[in-house]
This record gives C-alpha cells, sequence and structure tokens, in this order.
C-alpha cells in the first residue's frame, strides 16, 4: 500500500477566510482544481469543495458570501507519512471527501477519497 506522499495534489491553492465564495469558484475553475484550502492568520482553518459551492448555489442562489460560510472546519489534516489505509480510515470515519496533507504541522497538499480509489484500480489492473 503506498503512503499519502505519493498521491497527495501538491500545491493546494490556499484562499484567506472572509474571500467571498463566488471568487473561490471562478479561481477554481480557472485553475481546475475541486477543491481550496481556507486560513485564518496564516493557519489552516478548512476546506472548501465544488460539493459545498454546488451545494450553497442550490439552497441560497446567492456565491456573493463569504467562503468561512460553506467550507469545512475543523478541518481534516494527515501527516504524508502516514499510509493509504490510514486515510481510508479517517474517510470513513470523519465522512469526508478531502484531507488537507501536512508534513512538519505545515499544509503541503491535498488528497481525495477518489485518488485513493483511482490508485487502488491502477495498482490491481497493473499487476494483473
Amino acid at each position: 500500500m503506498s503512503k499519502i506522499s505519493h498521491i497527495l495534489l501538491p500545491n493546494p491553492v490556499v484562499v484567506p477566510t472572509g474571500t467571498r465564495l463566488n471568487e473561490v469558484a471562478q479561481l477554481m475553475k480557472k485553475k481546475r482544481i475541486t477543491s481550496a484550502l481556507v486560513s485564518k492568520n496564516g493557519r489552516l482553518a478548512g476546506i472548501v469543495s465544488v460539493e459545498d459551492i454546488i451545494s450553497a448555489a442550490a439552497e441560497i442562489a446567492e456565491l456573493d458570501i463569504p467562503v468561512d460560510e460553506v467550507m469545512h472546519s475543523p478541518q481534516l489534516t494527515i501527516d504524508s507519512d502516514k499510509w493509504l489505509l490510514d486515510a481510508i480510515e479517517m474517510f470513513e470515519r470523519c465522512q469526508a471527501s478531502y484531507l488537507s496533507v501536512i508534513k512538519n504541522g505545515e499544509k503541503i497538499g491535498i488528497i481525495r477519497a477518489d485518488d485513493i480509489l483511482h490508485t487502488y484500480r491502477y495498482n490491481n489492473e497493473t499487476h494483473r
């Protein structure tokens, strides 16, 4: 089984709390990403995903709101040296879709539940 550091999405986009959701949505579209980390005073505060933006749009039809109103918080983090099995257990326990990856306490990337599924499928197909 691989370590998280092998499949994380490096150099995550980070926006400060208070950033308008419509701005984050435009940034995510431009960068072709499905999530962004949210920071407050230089520390990780949460994560906002495409699903959060869609949910906000469906519920309130308003995207000119602070990103803090829809981000997941407290932020779920996992160390890059942990195994994918550790991430799977965290995804199941917390019913999350994304985890922030840290190394030495610093944010270094994002891992999605889908990344693990793709890695599993790839490993099974190449080792047959």
